[in-house]
């Protein structure tokens, strides 16, 4: 087995880095920059609904961690691996991996970090039950520890995708102390590593952190970094107009024109790795039948729906895979047309008798819901109804979860770029239940293949793999596509060095006034 030594170019990167940057601590302010502005405040949608890593499953928690934890291995702009809590990562087979620690590194407690706390953090997620499909394959009784600063374990059988698993945000390193002293409480008491440490959270108003003056790499610029939660995207566009916040996320297609016609703000764009989709729970309910689920594909006319709901955002999707991953079978997939008749055919063959009643469940997202009052009216026309229930995020995933629903609209952005994992979490039979699967999906002919493929590196067979599970999933119909996303965020013009990632989380501590 030839021997990768990830370590050496590690130390390379972080050399180069910190030369660049100038190494950790206060960088002076640049000439012409704001000096008298010491809060940056971001409009979400949403509130987050945990702030443990282990714990969650939604990118509005996501955005606040990725300020709070570090992770061994993090994810530039561009979404190149590089160096954070591990300064290098030897792999001298395909099982084995030897993590080199910092040795500056300080919580928000004021513990420093250990290997210790690496293999707590590591078998906490590894036994997770949201996150065990991308960490259940490290080996717990293989820990060792040369010294205090490596630490040295291996996989239970290979995974192609491993290092960039350790990148994603399940995968932070939390403080043991902190997590067993909180207990049930740690989602609300997070304890990180990262520039910025919990003050305060305000349920569905606000979450405010403050600076970490013991962070161990480049110091943010300002002190206060407010999420204010403004589920109205007409709204969050006002109160960046009015100056009440520095960034609004997720800017609707309708409010774009009024973000680029104000010289005071400036919109920021980047396609991103998500799929928008509207799921059909195949459990049991009107959509148990796979011809049911076919006919609701013909009967909507996804095309007119795209076009009118995001106008010129991101664009039309066609299968399960976004074509920013490799093996992706999208960009040659047709989508399906839009044929009522057909629909109603396959309607009556599947026994799903016209007038019967659709429960839709949809979060305060403004294009979901216009979504879903089109596919209302277009089943109308059919001979069939829909209820449209709207829920904020919490209480719209719990009623997921409780299969309240037929229908639901949701995106999938996984973060670990790999079509392993933006197939494995929506589609494998051992997330049935957990988000995005609230399909209730299980195929017991697909898990093999995801199963296989994840052992692969990249080449022939697992891109035959990977195409044929894609395939499989399309005949299956537990979604229909939607749309390729796109990030749009809204900021004012004073703030710069945000660099958008294509992943739906940002990095706001590299952010600057000027």
């Amino acid at each position: 087995m030839k021997k990768r030594n990830i370590g050496i170019i590690f130390v390379l990167i972080l050399t180069l880095v910190l030369t660049a940057c100038g190494g950790g601590g206060d960088k002076p302010k640049e000439e012409g920059a704001q000096t008298d502005k010491d809060t940056l405040t971001v409009a979400v949608s949403a509130d987050a609904t945990s702030l443990d890593p282990e714990n969650y499953n939604d990118i509005y928690s996501e955005n606040v961690m990725k300020q709070i934890y570090n992770k061994l291995m993090e994810k530039d702009a561009d979404e190149n691996l590089e160096p954070a809590l591990a300064t290098g990562i030897d792999q001298p087979d395909d099982k084995t991996y030897i993590v080199h620690l910092r040795d500056d590194v300080v919580f928000h407690n004021g513990e420093p970090l250990t290997t210790e706390d690496v293999i707590y953090s590591l078998t906490r997620v590894a036994n997770s039950a949201k996150y065990a499909y991308i960490f259940d394959k490290i080996d717990l009784e293989s820990f060792e520890t040369p010294d205090e600063h490596t630490l040295q374990f291996k996989l239970t059988e290979p995974d192609g995708s491993f290092l960039q698993a350790l990148s994603h945000p399940a995968a932070s390193i939390v403080n043991k102390k902190a997590v067993e002293e909180a207990g049930e409480n740690y989602a609300q008491n997070p304890i990180g590593t990262g520039p910025f440490k919990m003050e305060s959270w305000t349920k569905l108003d606000n979450i405010t952190l403050k600076k970490n003056d013991e962070f161990w790499g480049d110091a943010p610029t300002f002190s206060t970094l407010v999420f204010r939660v403004i589920p109205e995207g007409n709204n969050r566009v006002i109160e960046l107009e009015s100056g009440g916040v520095d960034i609004a996320y997720q800017i609707a297609p309708t409010d774009i024109s009024k973000v680029e016609e104000n010289e005071n703000l400036q919109l920021l764009r980047k396609m991103d790795n998500s799929i928008h989709f509207v799921g059909l729970k195949v459990s049991d309910g009107p959509f148990a039948d796979i011809k049911a689920r076919e006919a609701l594909a013909y009967a909507v006319d996804m095309k007119t729906i795209v076009e009118s709901v995001y106008e010129g955002v991101g664009s039309v999707a066609t299968g399960p895979v976004n074509p920013n991953f490799a093996y992706s079978i999208s960009p040659d997939t047709e989508p399906v047309p839009y044929d009522p008749e057909k629909a109603k055919q396959l309607f009556e063959e599947a026994g799903v008798a016209p007038g019967t009643t659709f429960k839709m469940y949809v979060n305060d997202n403004p294009q979901r819901q216009d979504m879903a009052t089109i596919i209302q009216s277009q089943l109308r026309e059919i001979g069939y109804d829909a209820t449209i229930t709207t829920l904020e995020w919490g209480a719209y995933t719990e009623a997921l979860k409780n299969k309240e629903h037929d229908i639901f609209f949701m995106s999938w952005s996984p973060s670990v770029v790999d079509p392993h994992y933006a197939l494995y979490g929506p589609f494998h039979s051992k997330n049935v239940g957990e988000g995005p699967n609230y399909m209730y999906y299980s195929n017991p002919e697909l898990d093999p293949l995801l199963d296989q493929a994840i052992q692969l590196n990249n080449g022939d067979e697992r891109e035959k793999l990977y195409k044929e599970a894609q395939e499989m999933i399309l005949k299956d119909y537990p979604w229909l596509y939607v749309a390729n996303g796109e990030n749009v965020i809204g900021a004012q013009s004073y703030i710069k060095n945000l660099e958008l990632s294509p992943s739906s989380s940002q990095a706001l501590y590299k952010v600057t006034f000027e």
